[in-house]
């Protein structure tokens, strides 16, 4: 990490890590309002996606 983005990243404390080498299981575990925000979005997805589809086809008309 270069000096300017450590320094960015103190400036910015509320910004996420790089997660790409997690799991989903993992990602549900940590304490974060956005992240958990989403990712019970992409879960409500998978878990109801007559749902989205309706959500979709309401918009689409």
């Amino acid at each position: 990490m270069t000096e300017r983005q450590e320094s960015t990243a103190r400036a910015c404390q509320g910004l996420l890590p790089d997660l790409s080498g997690l799991d989903l299981a993992t990602l549900r575990g940590i304490d974060h309002a956005v992240l958990a925000g989403v990712i019970e979005g992409l879960v409500a997805r998978v878990t109801h996606p007559a749902d989205v589809l309706s959500d979709y086809a309401e918009r689409a008309s």
